[in-house]
């Protein structure tokens, strides 16, 4: 039997090498291999290691990740100035991009018989030469992507071409009208013209009327399968006239048969896509699978930004990261498990959710989103050596945290130098500004009782209650008339006079309205000075 003295000795020698070898842990250096998660960096005073500005990456390119990475520039929306776009070529390229997905649109100045396709202010072929040159210098192929069924509204909206429609909206063309494909492909002859590229996107997503129309109906089959023949003679065709691989995004397939997908190969290369954390929810293993045994090629696409509200004015980098990292290691689960063939991964950047809706986040302000997400793309993981090497390549300061863990905007790297710091800051600001505004708001309406639309109905309140409940009102008008300047001071930076008055007008415009309101219900109710007897609105009801 052991004594009960030397029991204790030995619980107590046990328990002290458990609290040295969880210190020895918790000073290790993280392994960058490690299976991700969002490091929690200690803020500046609470002790342990920040990042440390520096030069030189610490992470190199991992054996496992897709070898082509792509960052996706959508240029339907806030389409940006084409030096800014030629410094985001390499700063992609420094955090491990290896090419970039255009997607013109209206931005493409296109001539005769499409010269009505191109926005007033679209780029000029001078600038489509830069922007192509300043791809080539920082070592990235390019894709171009011309929508070819879905997403066609820059073309359908117009007149002469609404007989393309489906049916009533004018997102979708129909898949059996020649014409069609006759608009697709001279689109895709012009920009391979004028930058020819080995690769082509087509698009093909979110096809939400198909089938409908009295010619498709009169087909006698299946929607999908005239969506299927449709992709199958644009591809065809493409690849006859440009000799290029064709890739689409895969939504519209994940449904389809094992017959109709074997008609599509050899013609495309499905890019599969899901927007969140749990990659798996939204695309089951089952469908890789499948994929797998039909397409010799498979890409996957996680996102930046514009995937998570269509009026955010900032990614929420936190769950990008994650999403980035979802898909790299479902992709090697699949390669193990299913032979998946990864040819790459697209990082897609939305600026609209389509082209008729309004922006969502920018490009600039959105940069630490990018360069995270490719980050974790070309390592294979997110860990504190990740955040690092983004903390070097936005040029932040050795104060600067980037904690997406408790800060999952990384608003933290408005302090930093990149280009688009500024008009991060700038959005920072307006979020505060609009977040008090609502909040005024909904105490003046919904909680207070002397500032309701019943108030300001019957001219009936307490000019003391007044002033406490719009005692904010002057701080507000003048902080929004400071952003008002700071906006056209800044965002020309970066957009196009257009693109400045769509985000005042779409974001400034409101708060304004809002306060204006305020104002004059305020002044207005100030002004009386004697009430009448109760119920308001109305005689006093007869004596009974």
């Amino acid at each position: 039997m052991v004594s009960c003295g030397r029991r204790r000795l030995m619980l107590a020698l046990a328990l002290l090498c458990v609290l040295v070898v969880l210190k020895l842990w918790l000073l290790a250096e993280p392994n960058p291999n490690a299976s991700p998660v969002f490091v929690v960096t200690p803020r500046r005073g609470q002790g342990g290691r920040t990042h440390a500005a520096s030069k030189e990456l610490q992470t190199q390119t991992g054996m496992e990740v897709p070898p082509e990475r792509l960052w996706h520039l959508d240029l339907k929306g806030g389409a940006p100035l084409v030096p800014f776009i030629e410094g985001m070529m390499s700063l992609a390229a420094r955090a491990g991009a290896t090419g970039v997905l255009l997607e013109w649109e209206d931005m493409f100045p296109f001539t005769s018989p499409l010269a009505e396709l191109s926005a007033h202010n679209a780029y000029s072929l001078k600038d489509v030469a830069r922007i192509m040159q300043a791809a080539k210098g920082a070592g990235l192929s390019v894709i171009h992507l011309v929508q070819s069924l879905g997403h066609m509204e820059y073309a359908l909206k117009q007149q002469k071409w609404a007989d393309l429609r489906e049916g009533e909206s004018p997102g979708e063309a129909c898949p059996t009208n020649p014409g069609t494909a006759r608009l697709v492909l001279e689109a895709v002859d012009q920009i391979m013209t004028a930058a020819p590229s080995p690769f082509l996107h087509i698009g093909a997503d979110e096809v939400f009327t198909l089938g409908q129309c009295q010619r498709c109906r009169s087909k006698g089959v299946a929607p999908l399968q005239l969506y299927v023949d449709h992709v199958a003679q644009v591809a065809r065709s493409a690849k006859a006239r440009w000799d290029v691989k064709v890739l689409i995004w895969d939504d519209m397939l994940r449904h389809a048969s094992s017959t109709l997908l074997h008609s599509l190969a050899g013609l495309v290369e499905p890019v599969v896509w899901a927007y969140g954390p749990d990659v798996t929810r939204m695309v089951p293993p089952y469908i890789l699978r499948a994929y797998a045994a039909v397409f010799p090629r498979v890409w996957l696409a996680p996102a930046f930004k514009g995937a998570t509200s269509p009026r955010s004015v900032m990614p929420n980098i936190a769950r990008h990261a994650a999403n980035t990292l979802a898909w790299v290691q479902e992709g090697q689960r699949m390669r193990r498990h299913a032979g998946l063939h990864v040819a790459g991964i697209i990082i897609t950047g939305w600026s609209r959710y389509d082209h008729f809706a309004v922006l969502c986040e920018l490009l600039p302000s959105s940069t630490p989103s990018l360069v995270l997400t490719m980050l974790t793309a070309s390592r294979g993981f997110l860990t504190a050596a990740t955040l690092r090497d983004t903390h070097t390549l936005l040029q932040c300061p050795p104060h600067v945290v980037l904690d997406p863990a408790r800060d999952p905007q990384l608003w933290a790297a408005r302090d930093c130098d990149f280009a688009g710091a500024n008009l991060a800051d700038l959005i920072h600001r307006y979020v505060t500004l609009r977040d008090n505004i609502k909040l005024v708001a909904r105490e003046a309406e919904e909680v207070g009782a002397w500032f309701t639309p019943y108030n300001i109905r019957h001219n009936f309140s307490s000019p003391s209650r007044l002033r406490e409940a719009t005692r904010e009102l002057p701080s507000l008008l003048s902080t929004l008339a400071d952003l008002y300047a700071e906006v056209r001071a800044v965002l020309p930076q970066y957009h196009n006079p257009a693109t400045v008055e769509e985000w005042i007008e779409q974001h400034l415009l409101p708060l304004n309205q809002t306060l204006s309101r305020f104002n004059r219900s305020f002044n207005a109710l100030m002004k009386v000075k004697a009430w009448p007897r109760r119920p308001l609105g109305g005689k006093d009801p007869p004596p009974t």
